[in-house]
């Protein structure tokens, strides 16, 4: 049996800006080169960097901050734990700090305690991944609001874009679904999450030839093949309900 294709529902990228006013310095150097290590899903790498630069800076909020970040994407949730704590305790945006908090209780199975988390303050990622919250709710008038807020206040948040089509696309509004996801798929930062993402949404408005366009993108041959194969079974099997 083929397995559906996933869709990808993401809470966002946790920036970071430059800190202290030597922005040549070793540190803020390695903290650059940890923060692209993590973004490249390298977070072996990206603590290295990250271990490095506190050797160098032991008292940098951003290095701790940073390390925090990682473990939680390591799953790693008690070391997470321990390093927002010292980046807390030096400091640390408090924003940013709840929003990893929040995370750290989505992975341990408490959305409750996470939704408090994201409330307590107005940013893009908290905003974000209480859509991300509320969608998983079936609550999806209520996780649009939060996605076009965040697009208000940040246009070029790709997540955004992506979320607000996907949760578009569950309820079958294929037109403004496929403007979002399209919309996704415009940044630099997109992937082959986003693509796939807006090509299930063609397919699903029975459009499969731009579908299979979209997925020639980033799949040839059998690969395209059998991504085609999975959407038609997909696009079979919600018409059966």
């Amino acid at each position: 049996m083929r397995k559906n294709i996933a869709i990808f529902i993401g809470l966002g990228v946790l920036l970071f800006g430059c800190v202290g006013p030597d922005q040549d310095s070793e540190s803020v150097h390695l903290i650059r080169v940890a923060q692209k290590a993590r973004n490249s899903s390298n977070p072996e790498a990206a603590l290295s960097f990250y271990k490095k630069a506190k050797e160098l800076d032991p008292d940098n909020a951003q290095i701790y901050l940073g390390l925090g970040e990682v473990y939680v994407d390591m799953n790693l949730l008690d070391a997470a734990v321990e390093y927002l704590k010292m980046a807390e305790d030096r400091g640390a945006s408090p924003s940013k700090i709840s929003y990893l908090r929040g995370k750290i209780h989505l992975l341990s199975g408490k959305p409750g305690l996470a939704e408090k988390e994201f409330s307590k303050f107005e940013n893009e990622d908290s905003l974000n991944a209480l859509g991300a919250i509320y969608d998983k709710r079936n609550e999806r008038e209520k996780a649009q609001r939060f996605y076009k807020r965040v697009i208000a206040k940040d246009p070029n948040y790709i997540d955004a874009y992506n979320n607000l089509g996907l949760s578009l696309l569950l309820e079958r509004k294929y037109r403004d679904a496929i403007f979002y996801l399209e919309s996704a798929c415009t940044f630099p930062g997109a992937n082959v999450n986003y693509r796939s993402n807006l090509a299930l949404a063609y397919g699903l408005s029975g459009n499969m030839k731009k579908a299979r366009e979209v997925y020639a993108k980033d799949f040839e041959d059998e690969a395209l093949e059998e991504r085609i194969a999975n959407l038609e079974d997909i696009i079979a099997e919600r018409q059966r309900q």
